[in-house]
This record gives structure tokens, C-alpha cells and sequence, in this order.
């Protein structure tokens, strides 16, 4: 791949002015990627668009703050975290993910939102395969996140569970209903990174709100979720937020744990990445995270200022889709 970017800077000098993220990397400095303590960044300039999420009716901004990897990170603490939290809704971000999973992310959160929670549409997820397993991990999200209930909640990693067994009466899934019937939040989603021909079943319940899932034009060569499962998604109107959209955190360089790491995808590739993802027809809005401020403001830049795709552009989504696809293999899981 190259190392330049398309006006000719070194990727490395590019980064350096830039501060870019991808897929909450920081590919930069240490000192850069120490940003959200050090120094807030300016505003950005300009709303972001709205989207409607699907038959939610809810109106979200196009992108989604992901707050995976500065949970993650060990280098965050969770008073940081809520300094992003907070620069990223003074910006105008109305939507906001986390999950159990990222560890620091729903403590820094609650910290931050307090008074300001009704300017959020929060989501978070329950990863679980037993009734008590779920109500824990579900009662501990509203604990840390400081609310009596949440806008969204996700049956987190789809494929990573007994689907049919979640869905029987004593399940998981149909237990996430009943939480949702009983207002401990609005809507219920689904989310997942691999394993595409699971979701169908879920999605056929008549019960899925909101589908989070992997839309970017490498995976799309590899998982396919963009004609395997979204066009299920619409048919119901489910809302649809874009996740790993720059194919995630490089694992080689350690993974969200390290706010150095760079993304799957090259510099020079980011916002074609945006791109592609914002026209797929359903995506209301992309999940991006981040593990500092300067990556929230570079963000919102990027999908503030996105086009339409050209026919080049789709070309060339097409050629470099492939031969990234072949070397990043199923680097998400198991395709079936």
C-alpha cells in the first residue's frame, strides 16, 4: 500500500498536521494522543446533518460518538473520558455508543452527562446467555451511566450466541423485549461483526429497531453485510448505524488498548471510507470512535464535509476493496 497520500505528503508528515483518527486511533504522537487531557481543540465549524434511525423516528446525528476506544485504553481514566464526552455534544454529537465491554466507557459517561442526558440519544448493550447474566449486566449499565433508562440497547455480538435458544420465551432476546415493554429503554437493537446469515432470524421477529453492523467497502468483500443483511434491515425499516468503518483497530499495533494504533485502513483512505459508508443506502449514521477530542473534531469534519461518490471513486472502492479484503482476510471472525 502506499505511504503518500494523494497531494503528496509522507503519510507520516500528513498525519502530523492533521491529528486523523481511524476507527478511534490516533496515528500520531504520544503527546497527541494525550489530547482530550492536555489541551480542548477548537470548535468545529458548522452542524452536523441529521438522519432519521429507521422506524425509531429518533433524529441522530450522522455520526454516532463510539467511546470503545477510550474505554479500552488503560491511559484514559474515566474523568477524561467525560471530557470527550462532553466537548463531543458542545460540537452538536447527539448520539452516543458504549457497551459493558469497553470497560472505563459507561463510569466516564455518567460522569459527564448528568444534567445533559436528554441532549443524547444513549445506547449501550447487553452481551449475555442467561437471564441473570443479562439483568446484571443491564441494571449496571443504568447504575453507571447515572439514567433510569436508556434510548437504545443492543443484543450485543450476535454471533456469538445460541440465537435460537436466546429467542425461546426463557431467553435472552425475548428477555430484552420484555425490558423494553417495561420502559427500561426505548428501543431494541442488534449488533455483530461476523457471522452475516445469523441476523436474518432476529431481524424476521418483527422486534429489531436498529442494526449495528460492519459497513465498509474492504469487509464488504469478506462479510458482505451490505447485501447479506441490510437489505432485510430495510425492508423493516430498521434503523442502520455503520460500525468499524475504517475497518477497525490495526491488532498488530495492540488494538484499542493502545491510543497509537493505526486503523486497518490507511490514512489516505479515511475519508473515502466515510464516503462509501454514508451512501449505503439505510446507514443513518456511522459509529466512530475515538480516544481523545482532536479525533471527535476531525470526525465530525469528515462527515460534515462528505460528497456523493464518484463513478472513479467507486472504481476505485472496487480494485483497492479487493486487494485489501485478501490481505485482512476474516480478521472480525468466522464468516459462517
Amino acid at each position: 500500500m502506499s505511504s503518500h497520500t494523494s497531494s503528496g505528503l509522507s503519510r507520516r508528515t500528513f498525519v502530523r498536521q492533521t491529528g486523523l483518527l481511524a476507527g478511534g486511533m490516533l496515528l500520531g504522537t504520544r503527546g497527541a494522543a494525550r489530547a482530550a487531557a492536555d489541551e480542548t481543540p477548537g470548535p468545529v465549524s458548522g452542524p452536523l446533518p441529521l438522519r432519521t434511525l429507521g422506524r425509531t423516528g429518533a433524529k441522530v446525528t450522522a455520526m454516532t460518538l463510539g467511546t470503545a476506544p477510550c474505554g479500552l485504553s488503560p491511559k484514559i481514566p474515566p474523568s477524561e473520558i467525560a471530557k470527550i464526552i462532553n466537548y463531543a455534544v458542545d460540537q452538536g454529537i447527539t448520539s452516543i455508543d458504549t457497551a459493558p465491554g469497553y470497560k472505563q466507557s459507561e463510569e466516564g459517561i455518567g460522569m459527564a452527562l448528568g444534567s445533559r442526558r436528554k441532549e443524547v440519544f444513549l445506547a449501550s448493550k447487553v452481551m449475555a446467555d442467561t437471564l441473570d447474566e443479562a439483568e446484571a449486566s443491564l441494571s449496571k449499565s443504568l447504575e453507571l451511566l447515572k439514567t433510569d433508562s436508556l434510548d437504545l440497547v443492543y443484543y450485543h455480538s450476535v454471533a456469538s450466541h445460541d440465537v435460537p435458544k436466546a429467542m425461546e420465551p426463557d431467553g435472552v432476546f425475548s428477555w430484552l423485549v420484555k425490558q423494553k415493554q417495561a420502559g427500561k429503554f426505548r428501543f431494541l437493537g442488534i449488533s455483530g461483526h461476523h457471522k452475516p446469515g445469523m441476523f436474518a432470524q432476529l431481524l424476521e421477529t418483527g422486534e429489531v429497531d436498529v442494526l449495528l453492523t460492519v459497513v465498509n467497502f474492504v469487509d464488504r468483500n469478506t462479510y458482505n453485510f451490505e447485501e447479506k443483511v441490510l437489505p432485510i434491515a430495510r425492508e423493516r425499516n430498521v434503523g442502520i448505524v455503520a460500525m468499524k468503518v475504517f475497518g477497525g483497530a490495526r491488532k498488530s499495533a495492540g488494538s484499542y488498548a493502545n491510543p497509537q494504533a493505526p486503523p486497518e485502513l490507511d490514512v489516505e483512505h479515511l475519508e473515502l471510507a466515510v464516503r462509501y459508508a454514508m451512501s449505503v443506502p439505510g446507514v443513518n449514521t456511522l459509529n466512530l470512535g475515538v480516544h481523545n477530542m482532536e479525533q471527535v473534531k476531525k470526525n465530525i469534519e469528515m462527515v460534515r464535509n462528505c460528497t456523493p461518490l464518484t463513478a472513479e471513486d467507486r472504481d476505485k472502492i472496487a480494485s483497492l476493496g479487493k486487494e485489501l479484503a485478501a490481505q485482512w482476510g476474516e480478521h472480525l471472525g468466522p464468516v459462517v
